[in-house]
């Protein structure tokens, strides 16, 4: 099963995992908690990838790599790795929140008081 069949929602089992959630201990309830929070998405997630380009904006500035036509493919071929990377990351950070979204849902159910107690 592919990880984009897990985000797509299954309510029974769902349903079934929030019960199974609600059963658990206090202390079960908040290790849950504390690894959920952990998890939670930031700001920070793409910031080693502007680093990078940044890296390679200044270094496709340095004089001996625009006038030596070798270094200048090599500095376009890495920009173009990166600018994949980044295309890519994006789309695993989209998704990434999809499914921590879905899993707080289940740790924390609406309107259902905290932790999932009912």
């Amino acid at each position: 099963m592919s990880w984009e069949n897990i985000l797509k929602k299954d309510e029974s089992s769902l349903f079934s995992l929030e019960d199974a959630i609600g059963k658990t201990d206090s202390k079960q309830k908040k290790k849950l908690k504390k690894v959920l929070q952990a998890s939670e998405p930031t700001e920070f997630f793409g910031q080693e990838m502007t680093k990078l380009t940044e890296l390679i904006d200044e270094l496709k500035n340095v004089e001996l790599i625009k006038t030596d036509k070798k270094l200048n493919k090599k500095m376009k071929s890495f920009e173009e790795a990166n600018l994949d990377i980044v295309a890519t990351a994006s789309k695993l950070r989209k998704n990434y929140e999809t499914l921590y979204n879905q899993l707080r849902v289940l740790v924390y159910p609406k309107g259902k008081g905290k932790l999932g107690d009912k």
